[in-house]
């Protein structure tokens, strides 16, 4: 019989630093893996096949269960593989921390479009843009200034977290914390490195779990095809019961139909009926492959679900 570990499939490009988040997570559970390399802008036919129509990445594939979001990957690696723990200070926290984590990322992300949107290929530029609707590429070089300085006092946060000599941010292991934390720093020496010298200077602490994060940072993997991994989720049986929480805050019921977007991004709506719904999670059924046994998985928190009329 195949195990989940065996099952496990990761689609995702390496250039995205939510990628990395996913990246570090299997190099601390040391979890060999296999890996379905995705387009870094549309057409992505194949990830919509999975996921119903979401386009953002990495995407969790274990047999026919997808998992969306860094958040509900890290909670199917723990249950798939306990030890070592990605949550030593129990989940909640650094859970909590992709709010800030985000907050970060788009620090970052101003300074890069700041210096170097001008030599994006047009369609990348359109595609990026109106992935953020929340950043005005035509204004954002004016914010350039308040970008470092948002950058460098979130650097300050975690190197405050370290100065009291600890080798990681909760403590002697890395943990999801360290995870949420380092591919935005990882993002900044490759893509700004004058800036981030600059920006990322005077943290002796900091620096020193840069290089112990950086050693970190090996995984195994096997490269598959789309067609290989989406067969598989075809001929796989899901394995989550059907679970509806009375006391929702919005009411949802079992087998309702909803629509699924994230509350920041244009990465896709997708359409299902709900099978699972509880405080950090909903699971759905896609409207888009009604034939496939296929189960997605959405977090609740930074993902709007909205009843079909």
């Amino acid at each position: 019989m195949t195990s989940a570990k065996d099952s496990v499939i990761l689609w995702s490009y390496d250039a995205s630093p939510f990628t990395q988040k996913a990246l570090g997570m299997f190099a601390i559970k040391r979890l060999p893996f296999r890996w379905v390399e995705t387009p870094m802008m549309p057409p992505k036919d194949d990830l919509f096949a999975l996921t119903g129509g979401y386009r953002g990445t990495p995407v969790l594939q274990v047999g026919a269960e997808v998992f969306i979001d860094s958040q509900l990957i890290a909670r199917e690696l723990e249950r798939i593989q306990p030890a070592p723990t990605l949550l030593p200070l129990g989940g909640g926290l650094e859970l909590a921390l992709v709010r800030w984590s985000d907050a970060f990322f788009r620090s970052a992300l101003k300074i890069v479009l700041s210096i170097g949107l001008a030599q994006w290929p047009e369609a990348f530029r359109d595609d990026r843009q109106y992935l953020f609707p929340d950043i005005d590429f035509d204004s954002v070089g004016g914010e350039a200034a308040h970008a470092r300085s948002q950058f460098r006092a979130h650097a300050a946060l975690l190197a405050a977290q370290l100065e009291d000599g600890r080798h990681f941010l909760s403590g002697a292991a890395p943990g999801l914390a360290d995870v949420q934390a380092y591919p935005f720093v990882w993002m900044a020496r490759g893509a700004i490195a004058d800036v981030a010298a600059e920006l990322l200077s005077g943290f002796p602490s900091l620096a020193t779990w840069e290089a112990r994060m950086h050693a970190l940072w090996t995984v195994e993997r096997e490269q598959i095809t789309a067609a290989t991994a989406l067969a598989e989720a075809r001929a796989a049986r899901t394995v989550t019961p059907e679970s509806i929480d009375a006391a929702d805050a919005q009411g949802l019921r079992a087998s309702q139909l909803v629509d699924i977007t994230p509350d920041d991004t244009r990465r896709g709506v997708v359409r299902g009926a709900l099978h699972v719904v509880a405080a950090d999670r909903v699971v759905i059924r896609p409207s888009a492959e009604p034939s496939s046994g296929r189960l997605v998985h959405f977090p609740r928190l930074g993902y709007r679900v909205t009843p079909v009329a």
